[in-house]
């Protein structure tokens, strides 16, 4: 299948990967960070084809490691191409529960559209590993990859084993899916971590590499606006002061519809002037 990766270097050591199955402004990327020495693959996407490989080889020969910021197949799906690869253990569930093919399959089918061609390319050509090996990931470990380290940085909130990765001394971060996009910082499941956790992480973040820092998600092609982390930290504040009256339930994602349960109130939070939709669970607010 043609153009079904699209590379942009995006800094002077850093690539944005994406794998191309929706025209839907939400895109499914990875973000490839070279140094002198060796590579690393931020995320492995939904695994659609093994030639993934060859994409990376496109930019660089040298050794690959591959760090994922949180368990979900959109995530995780190439990663058994890779020899190491290092997970946060605590989303090792939510890894298990759709990592096998024949889901990751389904959720191509859903994010795609129902996208036919691009399904059976993926029965085809997709790694059809059952699961993966991967080395335990923990706040702070450190990545030298020769002349740039990254830093894991934990970033509860999407999920609660979710990590960022940060380059702090050129001001790069890597989020995942805890801040996925201006309209997508899902943290209204059951599975994540509470607001104020992700209030703590994201202050931590900031600290770390700056608000003029560029981040890549998992689902933008480009970077966040600089000021992205105060402006989600105001968004924040509103919410655990009460601002939530003209606050909307949410009723549908793209995954289907979404209601309110005993443990669940999603709700989506916008400040004034921003950009930014925070999708938080009333109930799991501290």
């Amino acid at each position: 299948m043609n153009d079904l990766y699209t590379i942009t270097q995006v800094g002077e050591h850093v690539y944005n990967i994406t794998e191309n199955i929706t025209d839907r402004p939400i895109k499914f990327a990875q973000q490839l960070v070279v140094g002198e020495d060796k590579a690393a693959l931020i995320d492995a996407s939904f695994g659609i084809d093994t030639d993934l490989i060859k994409i990376i080889r496109q930019v660089t020969t040298k050794p690959i490691i591959c760090l994922l910021t949180h368990g979900d197949p959109d995530h995780t799906g190439g990663a058994s191409l890779f020899e190491s690869v290092y997970m946060n253990p605590t989303d090792d569930e939510i890894m298990k529960a759709a990592f096998a093919p024949a889901e990751r399959l389904h959720d191509v089918d859903i994010a795609s559209g129902h996208n036919q061609a691009l399904v059976t390319h993926m029965k085809e050509k997709m790694p059809t590993a059952a699961f993966f090996n991967y080395q335990p990931l923990q706040d702070g470990d450190r990545f030298d990859l020769g002349g740039i380290t990254l830093q894991a940085v934990a970033l509860p909130g999407h999920s609660k084993g979710s990590m960022c990765f940060v380059d702090a001394a050129n001001h790069y971060g890597f989020t995942g899916d805890s801040l996925a996009t201006a309209v997508m910082s899902e943290l209204y499941d059951t599975r994540c971590a509470s607001l104020t956790a992700w209030e703590n992480a994201i202050h931590q973040l900031k600290a770390i590499v700056g608000d003029q820092a560029q981040l890549f998600s998992g689902h933008r092609a480009d970077a966040f606006p600089a000021g992205s982390l105060t402006m989600l930290e105001k968004g924040i504040a509103e919410i655990k002061a009460g601002k939530t009256a003209a606050d909307q339930p949410l009723t549908k994602m793209p995954t289907g519809a979404v209601k309110d349960t005993e443990t669940m109130h999603p709700r989506a939070h916008r400040s004034e002037n921003s950009p930014f939709i925070i999708m938080y669970n009333e109930l799991n607010v501290d």
